[in-house]
Order: structure tokens, then sequence, then C-alpha cells
């Protein structure tokens, strides 16, 4: 490990927009993840985000948590985006 002018020991930083970018989209979709459409498009925007995260080598606890909330609002986004649907084709809403 090289050492800064001051004889501290450099620190590796490594960049982790996409992880964090991940967890944004990630909260983001986990909170909209009822709205019909919103939450089904944020959470696997948010599940693809987290994967390309960890395959770039980002902070991996904030991509798994990410992803891991774009999953859940994904699949309640389906669940109601396909109840509303179902509503507004058998002519209920």
């Amino acid at each position: 490990m090289s050492e800064t002018p001051l004889g501290r020991p450099a620190v590796d930083r490594r960049k982790n927009g996409l992880a964090i970018a991940t967890l944004i989209v990630g909260i983001m979709a986990f909170l909209t993840g009822i709205v019909p459409g919103v939450g089904l498009v944020l959470g696997l925007t948010a599940f693809a985000l987290g994967v390309y995260a960890l395959t770039r080598g980002q902070s991996k606890p904030m991509a798994l948590v990410g992803g891991s909330l774009g999953a859940i609002a994904a699949v309640t986004g389906l669940i109601s985006t396909s109840a509303t649907m179902m509503l507004i084709l058998n002519g209920n809403l």
C-alpha cells in the first residue's frame, strides 16, 4: 500500500455511484410499490441497477439492499398493476 506525503497510508476509494443510485431507486420503488405501473417500473429498474452494480464491483451491501427493495417493489407493483387492469377490463373501475 502506498503512502501519502504526510506518511499516512493511502485509502483505496472506489466509486460507488451505481450502488448509491440502486439504493435510492430501490427505496423510491419500495415506497411507491403499490401504485400501479410506477412500482413495477421503478422496481425493475432498481433490480437491474443492483445486478449491474454488483457486476461492476460496487458496494455490495448498498447494491444488495437496493436490488432487494426493487425486487419486492416489482412483485408488489406487478400485483397492483394486474389487479387494476382486471378491474378496468371488467368495467368495475
